[in-house]
C-alpha cells in the first residue's frame, strides 16, 4: 500500500514537472490568427473610407499589432535585444530605405494622389513590420506556430472554395463578404474575367495573379501541417491542401505555376529521403487530378508559355523598359518616393516589383527589396540546418519554399501593390523569425552545459530553462 501511495506521489510530481515544461499559448496567437483569417476571407478592396486603401480589415489588425509591439517595448514588457533573429535587421534596412526616399522626394513635382500614395507606403510598412515582428518574437513554441498556420491555411482553403465557385458556376460570393459595417468598396474590380474561353477568377484577392501566387506559397505550408499537425484528424489536415490547390488552376495564371513549382520543388528537395520518394510518386497524380478538375486550363497555360514575346502581356512588359530606364536615371539612388509611381497610361503599369521599386526607391531601394526576399529565404534554410527536430526542419523547408516563390514571382507582377500578397509574405517571414529562435533554443542547452554558462544566456529571450519551448521529436 505504501509503495502504491509513493508511486502515485511520484506520478503526480512527474506530471507537475511535465506541465511546467509544456509552453502555454502565446497571447500573440489570437491576434495573428485573426490577421490570417482577415487577409484570406475579407476582400482587401473593402476599406474604411477615411483611411483609404490601407484601411482594409487585415491592415487594421496589422496596425494594432505594430502599436502593441511598440507599446510593449516602451513599457519595458518586451526587450528586442533578447530575441535575436535576422528578420528584424532586414525590416530596419527596408524602413531606412523608404524613409530616406520619403524625406528626399521632391514634393513640388508630386500630385495629391502621389503624396497620398507615399503616405500609404509608410502605412503598409507599418502593417508588414507589426505582423512580422509579433510573429517572430512572440510565438514561443512550435505549437503556437501550428495554431497560426491552421488559421492561415483554412483561410486559404476558404479562398479556394470562393475561387472554385467563381470558376465552375459563375457564383461570386465576394459581394456578400464586403458587407461589413463601416466599410466601403475602394474600387470596382471584377472577380471573374473571361480568358481563352475560361473563367479567370480572383477568389477573395484583387487579381487572379495574386490569387495564384499566394496559393502557390501556401500549398507547401498546408502539406507540412497535414504531415505533422497530428492533433487533428486526417480529413481536417488534408482538406485545406486540396482546396488551396484548386485556387492555382482556377487563376489561369503563369505566375501561379511558377509560384507553386518553385515552392513545392524546394520543399520536396528538402524532405527526408523516404518522404521525398513518396512525394515524387504522388505529385504527378495530384497535378493531373487538380488540372482535370479544371478542363482546358492546361492547354491555355501551355499556349501562354509557348507564346513568348508574341504574348500581349510579355510585349507590354518589354515596352516598359525604356520608360523605367528614363525614370531611374532621373533619381538613381533613392528614387522618386515610395508608392509615387502612378502612371496615367495603362501601358506603363509595371508587372515587376523590382522595376517599380527601382523607380520609387532608387537602386538602393531595389537592392534592399532583393534582401527583403533573399534574407528570409536564407534564414529559413539556416534555421533548418541548425535544428535537429524533424518537424521544425520540415517547417523551415516549407517556409523557404514560400519565400522563394514570393521573391521569384515579384519579377512577374508588382507584388507589394497587392495587400493579400504583402500580408501573407509578412506573416511568412515572421514565422521564419520564430523558427530561427526555436532552432536556436533547441541547441542552447547543450552549448550552455559545454561552456559552463547559464542556459538562459543562449536562448536570445527572457525564457528560463523551465519555460524553454519543448519541440516534438518526431512526426
Amino acid at each position: 500500500m505504501r509503495a502504491s501511495i509513493a508511486q502515485g506521489g511520484l506520478n503526480v510530481d512527474a506530471a507537475r514537472h511535465a506541465a511546467r515544461h509544456i509552453p502555454s499559448r502565446s497571447h500573440a496567437v489570437p491576434m495573428l490568427q485573426l490577421f490570417a483569417l482577415a487577409v484570406m476571407v475579407i476582400p482587401s478592396d473593402t476599406v474604411i473610407e477615411a483611411i483609404g486603401a490601407e484601411g482594409y480589415a487585415a491592415a487594421l489588425v496589422g496596425m494594432f499589432a505594430f502599436a502593441a509591439f511598440m507599446a510593449a517595448i516602451l513599457l519595458g514588457l518586451h526587450d528586442p535585444a533578447q530575441h535575436r533573429h535576422p528578420i528584424r535587421g532586414v525590416l530596419c534596412v527596408f524602413w531606412l530605405s523608404v524613409l530616406l526616399s520619403y524625406v528626399l522626394m521632391d514634393r513640388s513635382e508630386l500630385t495629391v494622389a502621389q503624396s497620398a500614395a507615399a503616405d500609404r507606403m509608410l502605412m503598409q510598412l507599418t502593417i508588414i513590420s507589426g505582423v512580422a515582428l509579433v510573429a517572430a518574437e512572440c510565438l514561443t513554441s512550435l505549437r503556437d506556430v501550428h495554431r497560426v498556420l491552421r488559421a492561415l491555411t483554412w483561410g486559404g482553403a476558404f479562398c479556394g472554395v470562393v475561387a472554385a465557385l467563381q470558376f465552375w458556376i459563375n457564383l461570386d460570393l465576394t459581394p456578400y463578404l464586403r458587407e461589413l459595417p463601416g466599410f466601403s468598396v475602394n474600387f470596382e474590380n471584377p472577380a471573374i474575367i473571361a480568358r481563352s474561353a475560361l473563367n479567370r477568377v480572383s477568389g477573395t484577392s484583387i487579381t487572379a495573379i495574386e490569387l495564384g501566387v499566394v496559393a502557390g506559397m501556401l500549398l507547401p505550408l498546408a502539406i507540412y501541417l497535414a504531415m505533422y499537425d497530428t492533433d487533428r484528424s486526417a480529413r481536417k489536415r488534408w482538406a485545406p491542401v486540396a482546396l488551396i490547390a484548386l485556387a492555382i488552376p482556377t487563376s489561369v495564371s503563369r505566375s501561379a505555376i511558377i509560384s507553386v513549382g518553385l515552392a513545392l520543388a524546394l520543399f520536396v528537395v528538402l524532405l527526408p529521403t523516404r518522404q521525398r520518394l513518396v512525394a515524387l510518386c504522388v505529385a504527378p497524380l495530384a497535378v493531373t487530378g487538380v488540372f482535370m478538375s479544371a478542363p482546358g486550363v492546361i492547354g491555355t497555360l501551355a499556349t501562354f508559355f509557348q507564346a513568348g514575346k508574341r504574348d500581349d502581356s510579355v510585349m507590354a512588359r518589354i515596352h516598359d523598359y525604356p520608360e523605367v530606364e528614363r525614370l531611374v536615371h532621373q533619381a538613381p539612388w533613392f528614387g522618386h518616393g515610395g508608392g509615387t509611381y502612378l502612371p496615367d497610361n495603362p501601358l506603363y503599369i509595371l508587372d515587376n516589383q523590382y522595376l517599380k521599386t527601382a523607380i520609387e526607391l532608387g537602386l538602393v531601394g531595389a537592392l534592399v527589396l532583393l534582401a527583403y526576399f533573399l534574407v528570409p529565404l536564407i534564414a529559413a534554410l539556416v534555421a533548418r540546418r541548425n535544428s535537429s527536430d524533424p518537424g521544425l526542419r520540415l517547417l523551415c523547408a516549407a517556409l523557404a519554399g514560400a519565400a522563394l516563390a514570393a521573391g521569384a514571382c515579384s519579377v512577374t507582377f508588382d507584388s507589394l501593390s497587392f495587400p493579400m500578397f504583402s500580408s501573407v509574405y509578412a506573416l511568412v517571414i515572421g514565422l521564419i523569425g520564430a523558427c530561427w529562435r526555436l532552432a536556436a533554443a533547441g541547441t542552447a542547452p547543450a552549448t550552455a552545459r559545454a561552456r559552463g554558462r547559464p542556459i538562459a544566456t543562449y536562448l536570445g529571450s527572457h525564457e528560463t530553462p523551465s519555460t524553454t519551448p519543448m519541440l516534438p521529436t518526431g512526426g
